[in-house]
């Protein structure tokens, strides 16, 4: 009777496992599907074009790996144009008809702001790519923005600026969005507790054509270093040009000249590198010191995998490939543990354990419960000639 007893309890306890497991597993979709909200058209469709190709890249290869959780993945993508307008439609699209689990994007402040109100009642996991601070626990509470925030990339471009280069009198070159202004009310605070002198602000529309009004009143101002902050490599290729136009050979310390250097060249020029005058924020991840080995660097790996996907890699900016990578492992590894796609118990995975996650080419994100940015200073590098790289495809980090 005694045995019979405790057979019947095991068999009631793997009864109620297996009734547990099941229950879990029903948390997950027969197939998972992320939606992709991206400028693939428009002014910003080079990194529309960037992301796409990097995503059905790594769908591929999850998938090939066993999917997410152990379900299948489907990437679904919406053009937003760049434009919040778009956006809106896109998103909504993404969500209600398409009926997406995950939404990667959309970029740029004020269009990523205008999805909130969709992706955050449909308790959606997303991935706004932006640096701007408007981007809250509050306003996406289910949301990780995978750009650095403005505030700790405005420091460290000022702190470059006095550390590395002795400037002492600083102007602030941004664009009118979010992001842009958020960095230069931060620099313009920040300049002055590390003993610098602002010596003028100016503001652009990131598409703006000509900046020569902006240069000539940044110029009065006689400045060691002009410090840029714009969403896109246009104002970066723009504002460089009118320099060059106004006869003023001043250094700018910008937060994308890294990021874009071909394309920033087709709009300042083929030497807009060579004076070394243009010295841009990166990420340690795409960059190396002298002597180190490349091959080790897991950017490297990913370029390869890239390079073996498509003839099309050529035509992307690398830099900012990885972000793209990064947030679909970062996704999967919060599906795997959790076998789950509601966005608070994503968000809440990711805030606690995002930092144990694996593979990742940008290094381990450092988001928390009242902090939704993914990376922060700690990625951090600077590099001046971004348009000269190894044969791996590294460029030389400053300051080594």
């Amino acid at each position: 009777m005694k045995s019979w007893n405790i057979g019947r309890a095991a068999a009631l306890v793997a009864a109620g496992t297996l009734a547990a497991c099941g229950a879990f597993a029903q948390n997950l979709p027969a197939r998972i599907k992320i939606g992709s909200s991206q400028p693939l058209s428009g002014p910003t469709a080079l990194n529309g074009q960037t992301a796409r190709m990097v995503q059905e890249m790594t769908i591929k290869e999850i998938n090939a790996a066993g999917g997410m959780g152990g379900r299948p993945v489907d990437l679904v993508f919406g053009d937003d144009q760049g434009d919040p307008t778009h956006a809106v439609t896109e998103v909504r699209r993404l969500v209600d008809q398409e009926k997406i689990n995950v939404i990667i994007g959309p970029g740029v402040a004020n269009v990523a702001l205008a999805s909130a109100p969709i992706v955050t009642p449909a308790k959606i996991l997303s991935f706004p790519f932006t640096g701007a601070k408007s981007i809250t626990v509050q306003n996406f509470p289910y949301g990780f923005a995978t750009f650095y925030p403005s505030d700790a990339f405005a420091e460290a471009m000022v702190n470059y600026a006095i550390d590395k280069l002795g400037a002492k009198n600083i102007a602030i070159m941004a664009d009118t969005g979010a992001q842009g202004r958020a960095a230069a009310d931060t620099a313009k605070d920040y300049i002055p507790k590390r003993g610098g002198r602002v010596t003028g602000i100016e503001y652009a529309d990131f598409d703006a054509q000509d900046y020569t009004p902006q240069v000539l009143n940044l110029k009065r101002g006689n400045p060691d270093v002009v410090l840029q902050v714009t969403s896109v490599q246009i104002g970066a290729g723009r504002f460089y040009l009118a320099t060059e136009e106004q006869n003023w050979p001043v250094r700018i310390v910008s937060q994308v000249s890294s990021l874009f250097p071909e394309e920033i060249k087709k709009i300042a020029g083929a030497n807009a590198y060579g004076a070394r005058r243009l010295h841009g924020l990166t990420v340690k991840a795409v960059t190396m010191c002298p002597g180190e080995d490349p091959s080790r660097l897991p950017f490297v790996q990913f370029r390869d995998k890239l390079k073996a996907f498509t003839p099309d890699w050529q035509k992307i900016p690398l830099a900012i490939a990885p972000y793209y990578y990064d947030e679909m492992y970062i996704t999967k590894a919060a599906v795997d543990a959790t076998r789950s796609v509601d966005g608070p118990t994503l968000a809440s995975w990711i805030e606690k354990n995002g930092g144990s996650v694996k593979g990742l080419i940008l290094g381990p994100p450092t988001a928390s419960a009242t902090d939704h940015f993914l990376y922060h200073s700690e990625v951090f590098a600077f590099t001046v000639r971004p348009d000269q790289v190894n044969a791996q495809g590294v460029a030389v980090r400053e300051g080594c």
